[in-house]
């Protein structure tokens, strides 16, 4: 396993919930601070689809794949998310077995002039009408090999920004994540 995504991972205290794993880091190969640098150093290149909370508590940053049915309730039910107070930005894995299709699916989400509401549209098995670019397909390459440098293996996981490094692996309902950061 990576040592940055084991250092979100590493001495875990968890609580499991409805199929979620929540965790709370604590240091062990490197620390969560340099796990959160990386990602915040990393991210604004990625181009992330973001779904903005009006009163924000809390910024998740969730890797999804579009074949993934749990990454599609999360997705669904974005307004309850971001409701709670969670902003969420979203970056793609293309896991090795469906990489092909997910790169060129996504990168066409990521290539349309909305991509919120195609995200949200592909989420619920309706890809945009538009082509994808080499653009639009390389960041998505590159929004997988991030996530495989985190060490990013299942999906959903949705990584809180702050630098306590705090995970969630699954759907977690917004109400759980909220109880946990508090």
């Amino acid at each position: 396993m990576n040592i940055r995504f084991k250092a979100l991972l590493a001495g875990i205290f968890a609580s499991v919930c409805s199929g979620a794993l929540a965790s709370h880091v604590i240091a062990s190969d490197t620390t969560p601070q340099i796990a959160y640098e990386d990602i915040s150093r990393s991210l604004p290149e990625l181009e992330p689809i973001t779904f903005r909370a009006s009163a924000e508590k809390h910024k998740l940053l969730v890797f999804i794949d579009n074949q993934c049915v749990y990454c599609s309730y999360v997705v669904k039910n974005i307004k309850k998310y971001t409701d709670a107070g969670l902003t969420m930005s979203f970056l793609t894995v293309a896991p090795q077995s469906i990489k092909d299709s997910v790169i060129e699916d996504m990168g066409r989400v990521w290539c349309a002039s909305e991509r919120q509401k195609s995200l949200q549209n592909a989420m619920a098995g309706f890809l945009p009408g538009n082509d994808s670019s080499e653009k639009c397909k390389n960041l998505v390459v590159k929004q997988s090999e991030f996530a495989d440098r985190l060490g990013v293996r299942v999906t959903p996981v949705m990584v809180v920004l702050d630098k306590s490094a705090h995970t969630f692996l699954g759907s977690v309902s917004p109400d759980k994540i909220i109880s946990e950061l508090n």
